[in-house]
């Protein structure tokens, strides 16, 4: 919960909101600020004295007043400034860290009144968050922006080797060779990407408006991922006695070291104490989302009638005898299917 807060008045403080324009006006004005994000009956008891405005939160309001000495306090949902020239006295017992009377301020009466603070130090030219006795130093938008590049050069070394499992799972589907380790093997890979995924969500969160192509380079990434835990459900969970055992989202609560061990991956998967070698086979759902053009229905309608290895041998007028197939679309999923064969046989790794 607290997590989620603080992800939430970050991205208020990303880059293009208006909380943090007004923020940015204070630093290129070399001078600080305490900000009160919030009013309630504790903030109101920790106040002595300022002004009482309750006027239209603009930016340059906030930087016309931040030349006052004093807290301003702004409410809870940022669009209105309620008081400037404050002088907070928080009780002088809550501890804290911090040296500097402006941020021992803000850091105990976020703690006292439960609302966040922000402070703008002008001679470390810095803005940080406080919050339930933890501080959060907003980074400027040029760190945010280094820190987000190499998340994604990170991000974009993982999702080549998803690529690459997944093409010899391609391989080992085409012979008939899938084992429950080969399967572990892809889902690790992909729990992995997805955690690093998460991160780089993070950064575009801080980002904000300035995080829009970076953003774009992300989605890009992230295609071969696209319902890949579905796909792969859909392909094996009918190797279980009962299918509903079948998941690849309880990986997401393992510990980095736990997802190094096959066997726990395996169990948590939901194939319990089954040896790592016991063979699995894929129905073909996967693969068949990679012919251009097939509709999810006929996807389904081909995987019931034809086992994997019969499609692959199925010729053009096998095919025609599914419903919703005409000439055109025969000659296209016969096409494609001879194309994964020969790209799965070309593989160095390939199956023999």
């Amino acid at each position: 919960m607290a997590r989620t807060r603080l992800r939430q008045y970050q991205r208020l403080l990303a880059p293009g909101t208006p909380l943090r324009a007004g923020l940015d006006r204070i630093l290129h004005g070399r001078t600080g600020a305490l900000l009160v994000l919030g009013n309630n009956a504790r903030v109101q008891q920790a106040s002595s004295g300022g002004f009482h405005l309750d006027v239209d939160y603009t930016p340059q309001a906030l930087r016309e007043l931040a030349k006052m000495d004093g807290a301003i306090i702004v409410s809870a949902d940022l669009t209105r400034i309620l008081a400037a020239g404050v002088h907070l006295v928080p009780p002088g017992d809550l501890p804290t860290a911090e040296t500097g009377t402006r941020h021992r301020s803000a850091d105990r009466v976020a703690q006292f009144a439960d609302v966040p603070t922000v402070t703008v130090s002008a001679s470390m030219a810095t803005i940080s968050l406080f919050m339930s006795g933890h501080r959060t130093l907003i980074e400027t938008t040029d760190q945010m922006i280094s820190r987000a590049n190499q998340t994604l050069a990170t991000l974009a070394r993982f999702v080549t080797r998803l690529e690459d499992v997944l093409d010899q799972l391609n391989s080992l589907e085409v012979a008939d060779q899938v084992s429950v380790r080969d399967l572990v093997n892809v889902a690790h890979r992909f729990e992995m990407t997805r955690r690093l995924s998460g991160e780089m969500q993070f950064h575009l969160d801080n980002l904000g408006v300035e995080g829009r192509l970076i953003d774009l380079q992300h989605a890009e990434l992230l295609a071969p991922m696209a319902e890949l835990d579905q796909l792969l459900a859909a392909d094996y969970a009918h190797n279980l006695p009962d299918p509903a055992d079948f998941s690849i989202a309880r990986l997401q609560n393992f510990a980095p070291d736990e997802l190094l061990s096959p066997a726990l991956v395996a169990e948590r998967m939901g194939f319990g104490g089954a040896h790592l070698e016991t063979a699995v086979t894929s129905r073909g759902t996967r693969l068949l989302h990679q012919v251009g053009r097939l509709p999810v229905g006929l996807v389904d309608k081909l995987v019931g009638r034809f086992t994997l290895q019969e499609l692959f041998g199925a010729s053009r007028a096998d095919l025609l005898e599914i419903d919703g197939v005409g000439l055109a679309r025969a000659r296209l999923i016969r096409d494609a299917l001879s194309r994964i064969t020969e790209a799965a046989y070309s593989r160095p790794d390939s199956p023999q």
